[in-house]
């Protein structure tokens, strides 16, 4: 609201931003943004909750504390029942056979054949010359030859179809075993006696083709007694031979029908399925480890109880209540989160992005509970990858204690969603605990590695126990405990990956980023270099005394140092005009008008702040460009312009203090609060003429009470006693640069020679 304060856009604007900031002001000043933002938290983790209500909290492997009863009647398909009773019905099916037509025709033809070569030969000698398949003797030669008249042959044709339908008759298939889909137990088999009747024969009646007692058998008793001495053997040899042409050909009575066989399986496999009945408080499941069938139990028990809960009063009620109470808790544990929120983490609860960052990482890890872990219906030891990965974002953005009280929050909505026990939160807090507190600074990736190395380890341990502790088997134990390191090494492995995006949502920079800008071979830090090396030499030694400094008070050492680095980068554009940077004798500002100085001087942390933005430089480390000077006088050029002042005639209050001041802003960190110390007393004490610890402690010390009196340090949160310490940690750092060396002597001076010890020099 400040810009709209200070700025004052056209007339055509001002009606627009008006109306902006109007609605704007309504909002925050009858709800405010934060309070919106957790109102919708609040809703979305009801609904996010509610829809995981309506599924089972049940997975396979799952050890169950006590039985499940059923909560109202129902009907289920028992698949198992039913698969094992269409089996069974498949199983009875018998085999059918068709009446081998082929074979009948064989044999009649082939009987036929023989009355007409006897026929054909006048005598037996002609009838042995011809050489015919079948060898007759003379007597039957005789005996057939009798039947070649009229009559002979109608009563030969006679006898050929009394042969032919009492061979029909005959049991005979090829083999017993045949090949089908589901094995018969039948004690019979269908045979087809001709225009699709069956008959139903056992199988202890069957002949096979396979053996040769039963053809013999077949032979003997089709020919039977109608047929006199003198033709039977020739008769019963033609059947034989067309049964068993070769010992591996068969030419059975009945062949094995397989369409016919197959669809009568099929449908017996289409058997009514096996229903069974459950009355509430029967029970579905025992105490145990949860089967895949147990859980099919379950859940069409839940499926009965939704369908009949929209239909009956009571259960609607029932459920009314329970959604009430959900809702109730909800609301505690989000307005309990904006509570903590407000008094660990001011800056999130008055920054409306700030609040809408951390309540959208609590509801994506929420979510994605929800529609993993629910929705697949896994185990909730799984959602440990979710506590670790907020518990670890959330201690790299903000702290360790908020990341915690946060975390168990999460913990406690994703209990609700996955309806898990107690122990589950237990592990959760482990995990999150262990992550926060070493999470603390991250400078390399190996330490990733590590944290996510002894969070799986502590995850395992803590799965374990709780495990334990509710009695489940070892397999069971030793199983979630593997699941819960895993999820904890997936959790930390992907913060490690998504930490770039993690550092750009919630506008933060960890140490490994840092790190990466205070490596020399940056372009930025590069062009420092070379453009500005006294300014680099400068800047390296505020470094390290700034990083010392800092890591005496307990402030973050790193940022310090690299912000150090980067703090007058702004010196590049114009480099020739800084001291540190001038080879020579003669000023550049000696031909410049006191004003035209100090704008060249105030321009460098302007400079410095438009080459950050161009370089994409961390957000954090701008602060250190606008502030290391905060309000402070130049006091050079302020004198200057009092000396010309004096030399024109007039008087020195001419001369205002105020325009010779930085622009700001004061210093409103710790860390940058030290770098303008460090810039100050480095610059006073590098022009002393014997920098003696003494004199070094004097500088130091007036200077800090300069800045201290100046009102610098009012916008940041240091303490007298952290000022004492950074004053005495830079006396310490500035005496160690200015130490004393020895001088030696010069070549074949020989003054020195019988000196009675060292001459020191001071740097």
């Amino acid at each position: 609201m400040g810009l709209f304060k200070f700025y004052k856009p056209s007339d055509a604007r001002r009606g627009a931003l008006g109306e902006v900031g109007s609605w704007r002001l309504r909002i925050d000043r009858r709800f405010g943004l934060p309070i919106c933002i957790a109102v919708g938290f609040c809703a979305c983790a009801f609904l996010i909750v509610f829809s995981g209500q309506e599924r089972l909290p049940y997975f396979i492997g799952q050890n169950l504390a006590q039985p499940v009863q059923s909560r109202v009647r129902f009907e289920r398909v028992n698949q198992s029942r039913t698969a094992d009773a269409r089996k069974q019905a498949q199983q009875e099916v018998p085999n059918y056979y068709r009446q081998n037509t082929a074979l009948l025709e064989t044999i009649e033809s082939e009987l036929r054949d023989l009355l007409a070569a006897v026929n054909a030969a006048e005598t037996y000698e002609q009838y042995t010359a011809a050489q015919h398949r079948w060898v007759l003797d003379a007597a039957a030669f005789d005996a057939v030859n009798r039947l070649t008249d009229e009559a002979g042959s109608a009563k030969y044709n006679e006898l050929i179809e009394k042969i032919v339908d009492r061979l029909g008759g005959q049991d005979m298939v090829d083999q017993l075993e045949v090949e089908r889909e589901v094995r018969s137990t039948a004690g019979f088999v269908e045979l087809d006696r001709g225009q699709g009747t069956f008959e139903r024969v056992p199988k202890e009646r069957l002949l096979y083709a396979v053996n040769s007692e039963h053809v013999d058998r077949v032979a003997s008793r089709v020919v039977g007694r109608d047929v006199g001495p003198e033709l039977r053997p020739i008769f019963i040899e033609i059947i034989k031979k067309a049964i068993a042409p070769t010992p591996v050909t068969l030419q059975p009575i009945y062949v094995f029908d397989q369409d016919y066989t197959r669809r009568q399986i099929d449908e017996a496999g289409q058997l009514e399925p096996v229903r069974d009945v459950y009355q509430p408080g029967d029970r579905l499941v025992s105490a145990g480890e949860l089967t895949g069938e147990g859980l099919a139990l379950l859940m069409a028990e839940n499926d009965a109880f939704l369908l009949q809960r929209r239909q009956d009063p009571q259960l609607r009620a029932e459920w009314i209540k329970e959604t009430t109470g959900l809702f109730g808790l909800i609301v505690l544990i989000s307005g309990g989160l904006a509570v903590f929120t407000y008094f660990s983490q001011r800056r999130v609860a008055e920054n409306s992005a700030r609040a809408l960052g951390l309540a959208l990482l609590l509801l994506l890890m929420l979510l994605a509970d929800r529609l993993v872990l629910v929705g697949m219906g896994s185990s909730p030891i799984w959602s440990v990858t979710t506590i670790v990965m907020t518990a670890a974002i959330l201690t790299i953005a903000y702290s360790q204690s908020f990341a915690i009280g946060a975390t168990a929050v999460l913990s406690l909505l994703t209990i609700l969603t996955l309806e898990a026990r107690f122990g589950v939160f237990i592990i959760h807090l482990t995990v999150a605990a262990v992550t926060s507190l070493l999470l603390h600074d991250i400078r390399t990736r190996l330490k990733m590695v590590e944290v996510g190395g002894i969070t799986a380890l502590v995850a395992a341990l803590s799965t374990c126990f709780v495990g334990l502790m509710q009695k489940q088997t070892l397999g069971t134990v030793a199983t979630l405990s593997a699941f819960a390191a895993l999820a904890a090494l997936a959790g930390i492995s992907m913060v490690l990956v998504l930490l770039p995006l993690i550092e750009r949502a919630f506008k933060i920079t960890t140490s490994l980023t840092l790190l990466e800008w205070a490596d020399t071979s940056n372009p930025l830090l590069r062009h420092l270099i070379e453009k500005a090396p006294g300014t680099w030499q400068h800047s390296h030694l505020l470094g390290s005394m700034a990083e010392a400094a800092a890591e005496e008070i307990g402030a973050n050492g790193l940022l310090v140092r690299v912000g150090a680095y980067y703090h007058d980068i702004g010196k590049t554009c114009k480099p020739q005009y800084f001291v540190e940077n001038q080879s020579g004798k003669l000023s550049a500002h000696q031909r410049l008008a006191p004003t035209m100085s100090l704008l060249v001087i105030l321009a460098h942390v302007k400079d410095g702040l438009a080459m950050a933005r161009e370089q994409r430089l961390p957000r954090v480390l701008h602060a250190f460009i606008a502030e290391h000077h905060g309000t402070t006088i130049v006091r050079y050029f302020h004198a200057m312009a009092e000396r010309e002042a004096r030399a024109a005639g007039r008087s020195e209050r001419e001369v205002s203090e105020t325009e010779f001041r930085y622009p700001g802003p004061k210093p409103r960190s710790r860390e940058s609060a030290i770098l303008m110390l460090c810039d100050g007393v480095e610059g006073a004490v590098r022009v002393l003429q014997e920098p003696t610890p003494s004199r070094i402690e004097a500088v130091v010390h007036e200077i800090v009470m300069a800045r201290l009196m100046d009102g610098q340090f009012d916008d940041c949160d240091i303490t007298l006693q952290e000022l004492f310490k950074v004053e005495q940690s830079l006396v310490k750092s500035l005496c160690a640069f200015h130490h004393g060396r020895i001088a030696y002597p010069k070549a074949g001076d020989k003054s020195t020679e019988a000196a009675p010890g060292p001459r020191v020099r001071t740097a």
